[in-house]
């Protein structure tokens, strides 16, 4: 089952558009059934909008949609004499040019990441994942090769919304926050009891045998 989310612009709270809510894999591979990543409530939101007429826009202001009017276009300033030579203007980046510089700042956030956890990138830590000598590193590579994966399948989810016209082209700022967080799960411990019954059977040491025991006394010499 699948559920939507509202995308919102941080800077302006305005509506970017809606997506598809991303599971939080760690989790749902824990738990063996769909967990929802958790949401920055000033990125997404789960509460729909109304509906939108033509010619307004809807902003989110304190936690509760509004619809406002779309401002009008500013017009560009005439030259004050027709006859000025003007400088021609700069060519505006494409689309793709636009994406390549945003994964661009998606993988860095994720390099960035990595190394807040000590790891020298997140190429390194993910490669902990399947070496179980240190349970603490493998669990950190593993939580970290599964967020990498669902950040790059919600950011081009995302780029090709905007190619689409489905929502607005987001900032770098506003695309970071919407990707999923990072979820490091707490490491799994040995159960008590097991622990204590090793323990114990590393501490208790071997008795005789009664049998064995008797045979050692009665073959003792007699005191002359």
């Amino acid at each position: 089952m699948s559920k939507t989310i509202y995308l919102i612009d941080p800077e302006s709270g305005l509506l970017l558009g809606e997506s598809l809510h991303p599971l939080d894999p760690v989790e749902t591979e824990r738990t063996g059934k769909p967990v929802y990543a958790l949401l920055n409530l000033s990125m997404a939101t789960t509460a729909a909008p109304p509906r939108i007429p033509a010619g307004m826009q809807a902003r989110m202001v304190r936690g509760t949609w509004s619809l406002e009017a779309i401002p009008a276009a500013a017009q560009p300033a005439q030259p004050a004499e027709a006859s000025q030579q003007t400088a021609p203007a700069p060519r505006t980046p494409t689309f793709d040019e636009r994406a390549t510089i945003l994964r661009g700042h998606v993988q860095e956030y994720m390099e960035a990441m990595a190394r807040s956890l000590g790891y020298d990138d997140i190429k390194t830590a993910v490669t902990y994942a399947d070496e179980p000598s240190v349970p603490k590193f493998q669990n950190e590579g593993r939580a970290l090769r599964a967020w990498r994966s669902l950040v790059w399948a919600a950011c081009y989810e995302l780029l090709e919304r905007v190619k689409a016209g489905a929502m607005k082209e987001p900032s770098e700022k506003t695309l970071i926050g919407l990707l999923p967080s990072l979820v490091i799960p707490p490491l799994e411990t040995a159960p008590e009891a097991s622990t204590q019954a090793s323990t114990q059977a590393l501490t208790q040491a071997p008795t005789e045998p009664a049998e064995a025991q008797a045979s050692s006394t009665n073959d003792r010499p007699a005191a002359q």
